[in-house]
């Protein structure tokens, strides 16, 4: 495998197929704090965020057998895609254009072919798939206003392709270092962004090959027992990811992701709000989280850190 090392800052955003879109997007609403900031009703999606970014989590509802198209009239999601709630992908970003451009052309160069390119208008990506059919979706934000597109103004397409080779290589980075994230109510949980998500493989070589030659993600921890698990991250330096072998018989693929909170607020929330029955508590000298079940079942975890570090989320820490 040659190196292509797309290198990016950080996970950006989760996006995952639902059975049930309200359901999810209310879901989300009510207990992480996240408000929904985009719709697409042709193709069954909604967006989610606390104002980092465009979305830290997006949801697409199941094909059910059905092709959807973007804005140029394409097919943007095959009707075999998407037929079961799970992982759509993981969205990393990038510093800039010039860099994800750069790094598709590496990519060309060892040979290896996108899963797709896409313009979002908010950004262009590329789609890669490691060696257990993960999607990573790698982006570079293309303005700094996302919000005069990515609000409940508008519910049209935003999805057509992109050819990254005559596209301006632009040095300019358009995230925001410093975002004005949106004040939650008193009911809501005070998230801050999606950081961690958690994936198991029975292919722990490649995919570790993939991680750090492909994607050029930096390699934070592995340990070796009692499974070979490793930690990686962006140039932020944060750990974003877990990669944790299992055996045969044990589920592969996405396990669950997180979300960091407001420290000085999350006991608060959780003595005072409704929390789901099912939730899981963990408790640490240095931080302590809350593990939901989404409709779906996929679990997301609410964690704090004490003194307010980038720390490994604790439920990915005990992820086997």
């Amino acid at each position: 495998m040659e190196k292509v090392a797309f290198g990016p800052r950080r996970l950006g955003h989760v996006n995952l197929y639902v059975s049930d879109l309200e359901a999810s997007l209310s879901f989300y609403e009510r207990h992480c704090g996240l408000a929904r900031v985009r719709m697409e009703t042709a193709i069954g999606a909604g967006f989610l965020s606390n104002g980092n970014t465009h979305h830290d989590l997006g949801l697409i509802e199941i094909s059910r057998g059905q092709d959807r198209h973007g804005r140029d009239g394409h097919v943007q999601i095959q009707s075999t895609r998407g037929r079961h709630p799970g992982l759509n992908h993981l969205g990393w970003e990038m510093e800039n254009q010039a860099a994800l451009v750069a790094a598709y052309e590496r990519m060309r160069a060892a040979g290896m072919a996108p899963h797709a390119l896409y313009d979002h208008i908010i950004s262009h990506a590329v789609y890669v798939s490691d060696p257990d059919g993960n999607v990573h979706e790698f982006y570079a934000d293309s303005m700094k206003n996302w919000e005069s597109v990515f609000n409940l103004d508008h519910d049209d397409l935003v999805t057509s392709r992109w050819d990254p080779l005559s596209s301006e290589r632009s040095t300019t980075s358009n995230y925001n270092p410093t975002p004005s994230l949106r004040r939650p109510a008193p009911s809501e949980m005070p998230t801050r962004h999606v950081t961690g998500a958690s994936l198991a493989t029975r292919r722990y070589d490649e995919m570790m090959r993939f991680m750090q030659e492909v994607a050029g993600f930096r390699l934070l921890a592995e340990t070796a027992s009692p499974a070979r698990s490793a930690v990686f991250g962006g140039t932020t330096g944060r750990p974003d990811l877990r990669l944790t072998e299992v055996g045969t018989g044990q589920q592969t693929g996405f396990r669950m992701f997180s979300l960091m909170v407001d420290p000085a607020g999350f006991s608060r929330h959780l003595a005072e709000a409704p929390v789901p029955a099912t939730a899981r508590r963990i408790v640490h000298d240095d931080r302590e989280a809350v593990v939901l079940a989404d409709p779906d079942g996929f679990l997301v975890e609410l964690y704090a850190s004490r003194d307010d570090a980038f720390l490994e989320p604790l439920a990915l820490a005990h992820a086997s």
